[in-house]
């Protein structure tokens, strides 16, 4: 993940909150820009999850299919 302001790869998450056994949330930073922001990690049907090769390496790596969508309260995100 990059930072969604400057778009550099030196992030840390500055905290984590794994509580709740159905999400974990996430505060991210940017060591090079200061902006902070929030992720959370959610469980997600296999059904939307398939292989591809990611980098220059080719790895193979989990990737998203289909589009998620989230949603909070009674508004999708």
């Amino acid at each position: 993940m990059d930072c969604p302001r400057c778009n550099s790869g030196n992030i840390r998450a500055a905290a984590t909150n794994g509580a709740n056994a159905e999400h974990v949330i996430r505060k991210r930073a940017c060591a090079d820009c200061g902006h902070a922001w929030f992720t959370v990690e959610l469980a997600v049907s296999p059904a939307v999850v398939g292989w591809g090769r990611i980098g220059p390496a080719g790895q193979s790596k989990p990737v998203l299919r289909v589009p998620v969508e989230i949603a909070v309260g009674s508004e999708a995100v």
